[in-house]
Parts: structure tokens; sequence; C-alpha cells
């Protein structure tokens, strides 16, 4: 499940209608909404449309984000400029987004319903874009090559199996390893393969670059199908 933060100034109009729209049409997302500058009270005419459109909750009101401390974000977004420019900063970096709205606060209940409308059409869209790209980068296999005291080490996250890196290995000893010169072979007085699926390292022992290692993954046949 992932937490998104609507942000703007008085949390009374267009965060509310923001939060209970996500929480109505997106899965797996839940929406807590937050005002810089809180009002206290949600205005009646954007509960009146969350009604009308069966995305009222009682539980929707307007706060401080203090009274969200306890929640690890993982997305938020402003809805109006003054939230924009002064978005808090939280104990983690959190990606935030901009996708600002007129403030219907003080006109006709029809200024409410262009807001739900606008919400719905381009708000929406751009939160499941931001978790679809997300989704996307966890589907990959990340690659992270540091050089230690006893040579180097590769940090293998993502979508990565052990024993895939283990068959690597067992190549390289074997000498059926194409991606790794015999020179840099040479350098290497151990390997040993450490962790579980999705987090797996890779220990190489020896006066070995990180260049090195660094263009043998680039070639290698197991890693690089």
């Amino acid at each position: 499940m992932k937490n998104v933060l609507i942000l703007c100034t008085g949390n009374s109009c267009r965060s509310i209608i923001a939060e209970a729209l996500i929480n109505k049409y997106l899965d797996e997302v839940t929406a807590y909404s937050s005002g810089v500058a809180p009002s206290g009270r949600v205005n009646p005419n954007a509960k009146k449309v969350l009604e009308a459109h069966d995305a009222w909750d009682d539980a929707y009101h307007s706060k401080t984000l203090d009274t969200l401390e306890s929640i690890e974000f993982d997305l938020v977004v402003t809805v109006c400029d003054n939230a924009k420019e002064i978005c808090p900063t939280f104990p983690k970096p959190v990606p935030t987004i901009h996708v600002g709205f007129e403030d219907p606060d003080g006109q006709e209940y029809g200024a409410f319903e262009t807001t739900y409308t606008e919400i719905e059409k381009f708000l929406l869209p751009q939160v499941k874009q931001q978790f679809k790209e997300k989704k996307m980068e966890n589907g990959k296999m990340n690659k992270n090559v540091f050089k230690t005291n006893e040579g180097v080490k590769i940090a293998f996250t993502g979508v990565v199996q052990k024993q895939q890196i283990v068959k690597m290995v067992e190549n390289c000893a074997k000498g059926a390893c194409e991606c790794m010169s015999d020179e840099t072979k040479k350098k290497i007085t151990n390997m040993q393969v450490e962790g579980k699926d999705g987090n797996v390292e890779l220990k190489l022992s020896g006066d070995v670059a990180k260049e090195e290692i660094e263009a043998a993954l680039a070639k290698s046949k197991v890693l690089n199908p």
C-alpha cells in the first residue's frame, strides 16, 4: 500500500477533494491531506460535492501536518502555489509533484463541481503514473559497484536471484566466463556471494579496479541475456 500526502494551504477544499478521489478510485493507494496553514474546517461545498459523488467520509477534516507525522509517505502532491513554495521537509526524501488548481473557496457550488472534475481528470492520472514509473524502476536489476579495502563489492538489487549471481561466479571460476579479461581474472583471489533474492552482494578480493568490474558486468551474458 502506498501513502500519498495532498498538501495545500487551508486544507478545506482542493486537498480534501483530492484525498477523497484518490481513496475512492486508486487501488493500493491511501491518501491523506493537510494544510500549511489549515483553516480547521472543511468547506461545506467541498463536502457537498463529495457526497454527491459518493466519495465523502466523515474522517476527512482540516489538519496540520504534525498530526500525520507517524505516516511514511511515498509521494507528496501540492495542489496550490503557496504549498509548493513552502513544502515542508520530511525525515527521508519523498518524491514531490505539483498539480495546481484554482481555489473554489468563496465561489458558488458549480466551482466545486469544476474542481472535482479537474482533480479527477488531471491529478489522479499523474499519481498513477508516478507509481507506475516506480514499479517499472523496481522491475529492473540494479547494479552498484563499490571499491573496498579488500577489492570490489557489487550490490545487486531489484529483480535479481541469488542463484543467478552464483551461476555467474561458477562460470567465471570454471573459465567459462567471457566477460572478464584474463588479466582481471588473475587479480581476483576470492569471490563470495551473500544476501538473498532481491538484494545480493558479490565481494571480489584482490587488486582489482572498480572500472574493470563495471566493464565485465556490461558484457555478462548471465546478467544481460
